[in-house]
């Protein structure tokens, strides 16, 4: 007599082997509806209060149903290899696809470090603290944009954890040169859009710069730049390569005009030429970079802004755009409340708010150590420079986390995810993996 064969199994990632009877396969579809309703709901409610939220979720839940159906390596190259496009395209995309975006490959970096296991304390420790700090502010979180700050200011102790760890160290280099690709291929694309004359020029400082559909998000996009152009330098031996690579991401920056990114790739080149003992090679690099920068006009770009700022910028006050002011503005109210507010801070979006009363507009705190500390207070502060400290004692490539430090103390990297993001992403798949790991 012949038998029927029996059904096969079930198996969902994540949840190990189910069995295939009426009452598991019940389950199964209870929770995958009850699931697409409150997605359904979500999208709703946004639709009707934010059409360009709306979409950007259901953009979200798209990519993150593809990513669910790749090894968490797959996942991990697929999410943050889109943050360079998205940066790119910024201008042309609903404004929430980013942190959705960013969020999602935080999540997917964290399952690829999972058992999460550290060498050193210190790393983990600090994000603990951090995310305690966030998480006890965000209580008190009164509307949408300040639950959207506590998302981007969670993704920083989030991916820091995933490139802390052993396994994050060990794996993340196999990702490094999909990633790197796709950010190489981003920026190919930006510049063909600079050179077709598509996107904006001169609408940000007036003076010619190059911004593509990056004009709302100009420092994170060259932040961005930045990043990609430290993440080649370091990860070929080959010097063509590395000018290559260095070159592509350091033009485009330039072109924008924003001094950030020139200070950030001073500091950068100082340290490498440094490091490297100013050997034939990086004394190469450095020669064939100044040409590069002079034969794209992005020098000149530079030294435009340089002299237009220069008329305005007659007082510290004044100085690096108004920072000075900025700054104050931003302090004096922490100031002024009192013991409990410098330990815990004035909370979430009051740097905004001082802002907005007294200049009109939020500038945020253009530095993160104005932001975080007025925010989150001198203990925040403390969390937040202790997981630097640890990040930079810890063995990844240090080289990369440069221009986000730089960024940190003169205009801010916290909230720019992507680049943030990335920048943390490639100081782990840049860095030659522990003994008994492999790299592609």
């Amino acid at each position: 007599m012949i038998s029927r064969a029996r059904p096969p199994t079930l198996r969902l990632a994540g949840t190990g082997l189910l069995s295939g009877t009426r009452s598991g396969s019940v389950a199964i579809s209870a929770a995958a509806y009850a699931l697409a309703v409150s997605l359904a709901v979500a999208t709703g409610a946004l639709l009707v209060k934010s059409p360009a939220a709306g979409v950007g979720l259901v953009a979200a839940v798209g990519i993150g149903a593809t990513a669910s159906r790749l090894t968490r390596l797959g996942a991990v190259e697929l999410l943050v290899g889109l943050l360079p496009w998205l940066v790119v395209f910024d201008g042309l995309l609903p404004s929430l696809l980013k942190t959705f975006v960013t969020t999602a490959a935080a999540i997917a970096l964290l399952a690829l470090a999972t058992p999460l296991r550290y060498r050193r304390v210190l790393g983990p420790v600090a994000a603990g603290m951090f995310v305690a700090v966030v998480l006890g502010h965000a209580i008190f979180a009164t509307d949408s944009e300040q639950l959207q700050q506590v998302a981007k200011y969670m993704i920083f102790p989030a991916v820091s954890l995933a490139v802390l760890s052993e396994r994050g160290q060990e794996l993340l280099p196999n990702a490094r040169n999909f990633i790197l690709a796709s950010c190489l291929a981003a920026l190919t694309v930006h510049l063909g859009i600079i050179a077709a004359g598509l996107g904006q020029t001169g609408t940000k400082y007036e003076i010619g710069e190059k911004l593509g559909f990056g004009r709302g998000i100009v420092h994170e996009m060259t932040l961005t730049f930045v990043v990609v152009a430290c993440a080649g330098l370091v990860s070929s031996r080959r010097l063509p390569l590395q000018l290559a690579f260095f070159a592509l991401g350091v033009v485009p920056a330039l072109l924008t005009g924003v001094r950030s990114a020139l200070l950030a790739l001073l500091v950068v080149i100082l340290i490498y030429t440094i490091r490297s003992r100013f050997d034939r090679r990086a004394v190469t690099i450095v020669v064939v970079l100044v040409l590069v920068a002079f034969a794209s006009g992005g020098a000149k770009i530079v030294a435009e802004r340089f002299a237009k700022e220069s008329k305005s910028e007659t007082s510290l006050a004044s100085a690096g755009s108004e920072r000075g002011k900025i700054w104050t503005v931003a302090v004096t109210p922490w100031w002024n409340a009192g013991p409990p507010q410098w330990l815990f801070g004035t909370g979430l979006g009051s740097v905004e708010a001082a802002e907005i009363s007294e200049l009109g507009t939020p500038f945020f705190g253009h530095s993160d150590l104005i932001e975080v500390g007025v925010t989150f207070g001198l203990t925040g502060l403390f969390a937040w420079g202790l997981l630097w400290f640890a990040l930079i004692r810890s063995p990844l490539e240090s080289i990369v986390l440069v221009p986000l430090i730089v960024y940190a103390l003169v205009n801010g990297s916290m909230l720019y995810v992507a680049p943030l993001t990335l920048g943390l992403v490639f100081s782990a798949a840049c860095r030659a993996p522990p003994e008994g790991g492999t790299a592609r």
